[in-house]
């Protein structure tokens, strides 16, 4: 037969309310009651039920993450960020996997909502005002992390990387080696932070430099090895003067593009320069090794849940509504200087 608060009310001749207070370390008792409380309950071996203490406390110690894709590695460090922080707060992470859909995404915000959550991480793909206006029906906290609402306020609180400084960085770093026939291979076109502002980024470093590129040289996948492949096989057969670095908007596909260019025949870096971005653990053990933009997403992650945390203990507290993690161009063997007459 189980242990109940009752049993350990009743042999430290106690309220039930006080064995609660301890349990919950809620409001203030005396330290005689508080020891003896805590000796009853080391030695009868008594493990709180956590659907009763959430009646009691309001809070059930989970958070949310909703994610788009959870084998995308992006996902794995920024859920690994977050997590370090839930497991200092004794707090459990419950990851739920949209597949970039809105209306999964709508789904899940409901069912959390459902399971008591005390607050919700959302790395999403469109972030419109539709989900926007769900998310502030709730009675919890949702940050936004790895993506800005689309209409492009400062609507609610957000943990991201500045996708236009990042991009315009690291064409930059191309532009500094000599290279002026620049494609560019980004995310999805509906994909605010992740595609829409990665390409004006790409757009506003070429034009402060005067340079012009060919609409062929710029096409959109969705992330994957696959479309990294198929995005630098069109650009391939579709310019006659080919590019000599090609940005790509994420490691995975900076693969998948480089993969193409083996087959083709078509030497990286001596024919054409490529550059990833986040930094993933598969640009360091590939060949050529991939420079990259260096995103730390498990920074990333628990700057988010800090900040998620601080709103769950004060829904006003005082926090900048869009915080940016700070990027860093990383050169390794896929980027060489160009030696082209121009």
């Amino acid at each position: 037969m189980s242990i109940t608060i009752q049993d350990i009310a009743k042999e430290a001749k106690v309220s039930i309310s006080t064995v609660s207070r301890v349990i919950n370390d809620s409001k203030t008792v005396s330290p005689e009651l508080k020891t003896r409380v805590q000796e009853v309950i080391k030695k009868t071996g008594f493990k709180p039920n956590s659907l009763a203490r959430s009646l009691i406390t309001n809070k059930t110690n989970i958070i949310g993450i909703i994610v788009p894709d959870i084998s995308n590695p992006v996902f794995g460090a920024l859920t690994k960020g977050i997590n370090n922080v839930c497991e200092q707060k004794n707090y459990t992470l419950m990851v739920c996997e949209s597949g970039g859909k809105q209306e999964k995404e709508i789904e899940l915000l409901k069912i959390l909502e459902d399971k008591k959550i005390d607050g919700i991480l959302f790395a999403g793909v469109d972030v419109n005002t539709m989900l926007i206006n769900e998310m502030k029906k709730k009675e919890f906290p949702v940050v936004l992390v790895t993506q800005e609402a689309s209409g492009g306020e400062e609507v609610i609180d957000t943990v991201v990387h500045d996708n236009i400084r990042a991009i315009y960085d690291a064409v930059s770093f191309l532009i500094e080696n000599n290279h002026k026939k620049i494609a560019f291979i980004g995310g999805p076109k509906n994909d605010y932070s992740s595609g829409q502002k990665r390409l004006k980024g790409f757009q506003l470093a070429l034009k402060e430099n005067k340079i012009e590129v060919p609409d062929s040289y710029i096409e959109h996948g969705d992330f994957s090895f696959d479309s990294g492949y198929n995005c630098m096989k069109r650009i391939y057969e579709e310019n006659i003067v080919l590019p000599t670095a090609v940005m790509v908007c994420n490691d995975i596909m900076a693969v998948g593009a480089i993969r193409f260019l083996k087959s083709a025949k078509v030497s990286v870096p001596n024919d054409i320069s490529i550059l990833g971005f986040d930094d993933s653990e598969i640009g360091k053990y590939f060949s050529p090794e991939l420079s990259t933009v260096r995103i730390s997403y498990f920074d990333e992650g628990v700057r988010a849940a800090k900040t998620l945390f601080k709103l769950m203990n004060n829904k006003n507290a005082t926090i900048p509504k869009t915080q940016f993690v700070p990027h860093k161009i990383i050169r390794r063997n896929s980027v060489r200087r160009n030696t082209e007459l121009i």
